[in-house]
Order: structure tokens, then sequence, then C-alpha cells
């Protein structure tokens, strides 16, 4: 609704958004209202998969059921947009891969930041050998406080649904470190906890009958983006979206902070830390190399490359390309059309889902071993 929809609209003259499905009348009703256009709306899956005007589809639905999805799309012959993460499972992840290689369909993955021009700039920065070979990336996200708090009160909140925040959040980030490093992850350590989004005893189960609220900087604003889609009705009469629970009190079991390191198959060693109480949403990242460094800050837009012996060189990118997204979500549904015109793979394939998905769900297992190394090659063979 905000990002899919609206981009296939503007590439009119490459494509057109014909149908969608969801379960939800009210829902569907509501989308179609706000998309406008001749769009069919179908109640679930089969009914649209169905439909001979449907070239491709675009998986948005949760985390959980991209594997179930994915192979219907594959078996009723349709090209495919997964959303990240690629699942909440090294064995569906593995099952899908391997069925996206032997499908004649092109399959990417919604990773919008490998399309986005400050990640393009830095890859094509450490590719050029200006700092020489590359031996560690420090990287960091910084999530911004009430977007962080709106994880604990949406269907995120519990692992069966979307793996973690590492799984369902940090893959952006773990995927644009593994592209420029350009190796598959080998080994993963990590610890983390849940610290800052703890139950209250004082504070209610929803927003709305809270005493708390005029000073809690984690409730719930009618007036505010919350990261869901409201339907027409529910924005006629906000107070009945329901989705005010206490991001504090609400049943959960993610975490909300990580730190951790990882290695590669070609010896790059990673470092990296995750947040959800920023003040902004920030990724920051430094990338070190024989010869030299590239620091980068997504939030300001500055890309910052100092090469030992080289001028210093320094990028502000406009305001457009710094949000959470860079710049990447159209830029990512035109490759996407790339590939299924001229039959080019898309550089968000199924491996690279695989490769975050194995770094996120191996620190998530680190954490609950109190840091172990976790090894994850085995489940990574094979797949190139």
């Amino acid at each position: 609704m905000y990002f899919f929809g609206p981009d296939i609209q503007r590439n009119a003259d490459r494509a057109k958004l014909v149908a969608l499905a969801e379960p939800d009348q009210g829902r569907r009703s509501s989308a179609i209202d706000d998309l406008g256009g001749d769009i069919r709306a179908y109640g679930d899956i089969e009914e649209l998969l169905g439909d001979p005007k449907v070239d491709a589809v675009i998986i948005a639905s949760p985390d959980f059921t991209h594997q179930e999805l994915l192979d219907k799309a594959l078996d009723a012959g349709k090209h495919v947009i997964c959303e990240k993460p690629m699942a909440t499972t090294l064995d569906d992840a593995r099952h899908m891969a391997r069925r996206a290689q032997a499908a004649p369909q092109v399959v990417q993955i919604g990773f919008m930041l490998r399309y986005a021009p400050m990640f393009v700039r830095i890859k094509e920065i450490v590719d050029s050998g200006i700092i020489g070979d590359l031996v560690q990336v420090s990287a960091a996200e910084i999530i911004e406080y009430y977007h962080g708090a709106s994880f604990y009160r949406r269907w995120q909140r519990f692992r069966k649904n979307s793996g973690g925040l590492l799984v369902h959040k940090a893959c952006h980030a773990f995927d644009v470190v593994n592209w420029i490093v350009g190796s598959a992850p080998t080994q993963v350590s990590a610890t983390g906890n849940n610290d800052t989004f703890v139950a209250k005893p004082d504070a209610a189960s929803r927003c709305r009958d809270c005493s708390l609220a005029p000073t809690c900087p984690a409730v719930y604003r009618d007036d505010a983006y919350n990261y869901v889609y409201p339907t027409v009705a529910e924005r006629a009469n906000p107070g009945e979206l329901g989705n005010d629970i206490c991001a504090f009190n609400s049943e959960k079991d993610i975490i909300d902070n990580a730190t951790g390191m990882a290695s590669y198959e070609n010896g790059v060693r990673l470092s990296f830390n995750f947040a959800t109480t920023g003040q902004r949403h920030d990724r920051r990242f430094m990338f070190v190399g024989q010869r030299g460094v590239v620091t980068a800050s997504q939030a300001d837009g500055t890309l910052v490359v100092e090469p030992v012996g080289g001028e210093i060189e320094t990028t502000v990118l406009p305001e457009e390309l710094r949000d959470e997204h860079g710049g990447g979500d159209e830029y990512l549904l035109q490759s996407f059309l790339d590939s299924v015109a001229g039959g080019e793979p898309p550089a968000a394939d199924v491996v690279a889902g695989m490769h975050s998905l194995a770094l996120a769900l191996g620190a998530t297992e680190s954490i609950d071993r109190d840091g172990a190394a976790v090894d994850l090659r085995p489940h990574l063979e094979g797949l190139s």
C-alpha cells in the first residue's frame, strides 16, 4: 500500500497493477479505494493466481507465510518479488532457494538497500580497490524509538511470526554488508536482550487507559504513521483501530537490542550493533581495507572515503535519499521488471535472502545460547 503499489503505478509504461488478494473484506475494499484504477480484488491467493492477466506477484504478507505463498506462485508460473525476510526458518528458506533456482521464473527478495544510491556507491568504491582488500566491517542499525515500540504492539512481537527483529528488521543491514563484502557468512556469535520494552506495573495494557501516556515516548498516536495500513473506515474513527497495545506490557518473545560478530569465507570480519531506541532511524557503517576506510551514515546522507596516501572524498546525498529505505524501493521494482523482460537474474536473489537469514537466525540462536558461536556453513552448502 505504501511502496510497491504506488511504485508500480509510477511505472505505468512498464507494468500495471491489476489485482490484489486480501482475506479481510474491509481491508480489501479499502485498498481498492486507496489505490484506485481498474484493480480486481480477490479473497484468497488461489483466485489471484488463477487470473490469466497476472504475470507477476508481490508477496507482502506476514513473514511466516512466505514459503507457502512462494510455492503457490511458482506452481502457477508467476514471477515473484518476495518481501524480506525470505522466511523465518532456515529450512523454509532453503526450500524456497532450491525451488526458485530450479524455476524458470524470476524470484527477487525485497532488499531495497542493494538498489539505494548510497550502497551502490559504497559497493563501487570497495570493488575498485581504492582502500585495498577489505579486512573488516562495523555496522550499526538504530531504529527510531516510536518505530521500535511499534513492533511490540504488532504481529512481529512473536518469533513464530517474524523470527525476531534481527530477522525481520536487521536483515537489510546484514544483506548490504553481505553484498559489499562479496562472500558468504560462515560463523556468527551474539548477545542481546529485551532491556527497554519490559513490563511496567504502573502502565495499563492499552495506551488509551494509561495514566503514564502524557509522558511516555512510546504512547500510541492516532495522528502518526503507525507502520500498519489503516482502512478508510479506521481512518475515519482512529480510536476503533485497536493498535494502542502497550509496548511495554504486551505479550512478546523478541529482543530489542543485540551486539555480535561474524566472519566470512573470504576472511572479512563483521561487528554489528542493533538497537530500537534512537532519536531517529540510522544505519552506520565502516568498511576497513588494507589501505583505507569508508564510513557512511544513512540518516546524515554522508559517505566518506579515506584512502591511505590519497585525498579524502566526502559525499553528501540529497535529503530524499536519506530515509530508512535510502530511495531504493523504485529501483528494486525497476530491477525486477528488467529481469522479467531481459532474463538477467536480480541482484537481490534467493541466495542473498538465504545469506541474510542465516546471519540473523544464527545470531538469534547464539543469543539463546549465551553467545556461543554458530556455524552457518551447513545451512548454506550447495547454494550459489
